[in-house]
C-alpha cells in the first residue's frame, strides 16, 4: 500500500474520530429533531438515542483500532503479529454494535438495518483478520529462511 493512501486513511480515520464525539455530544438535540421530522414516537426516539450513544463506545474503540493498524501499516509492518488481536477488536466492536441495535430495534424498527449490517462486517473483519493471522506467520516464517 502506498504511503500516500495510509496517510489519506489515517486522515479519514481522524476525522471519524472527530465527528463521532461531535455526534455523541450533539445527539440528543439531534436525535430530537429527527424524531420531530419522521414523527416517531416517544419510546422510538429514546431508543435511537440509547443505541447511538451506547454504540458510540465500541464505535470510537473501533476507530482508534483502525488508526494504530494505519500506523503500523505506515511504519512497514502490515504483517506484525499484532495487527490480527486490532482487526479483532474491530469485528468485536462491530458485534457489540450489532447485539446493541438489535435490542433497540424493539422500539425501532429501522435499527435492524444497522444490526444487519454490523453482523455482515463482523464477519468480514474476522475474514480478514484470519487472513491477516495467516500472513504473519507466513512473515515470521519467511525472516527466520536464510
Amino acid at each position: 500500500m502506498k504511503l500516500k493512501s495510509v496517510t489519506a486513511l489515517t486522515a479519514v480515520v481522524i476525522l471519524c474520530i472527530v465527528l463521532a464525539v461531535a455526534l455523541a455530544v450533539c445527539a440528543p438535540w439531534i436525535v430530537h429533531w429527527y424524531a420531530q421530522f419522521r414523527a416517531i414516537d416517544p419510546p422510538g426516539e429514546r431508543a435511537i438515542l440509547i443505541s447511538y450513544l451506547v454504540s458510540s463506545v465500541p464505535a470510537l474503540v473501533a476507530l482508534a483500532a483502525m488508526l494504530r493498524l494505519l500506523l503500523r501499516i505506515r511504519h512497514t509492518r502490515p504483517f506484525d503479529p499484532t495487527n490480527p488481536a486490532l482487526l479483532s477488536v474491530i469485528s468485536w466492536c462491530c458485534l457489540a454494535v450489532a447485539a446493541i441495535c438489535a435490542v433497540g430495534g424493539v422500539w425501532y424498527l429501522p435499527l435492524y438495518m444497522v444490526t444487519i449490517s454490523m453482523l455482515f462486517l463482523f464477519l468480514a473483519v474476522r475474514v480478514v483478520c484470519s487472513c491477516f493471522k495467516a500472513a504473519a506467520v507466513l512473515q515470521e516464517d519467511n525472516d527466520l529462511t536464510v
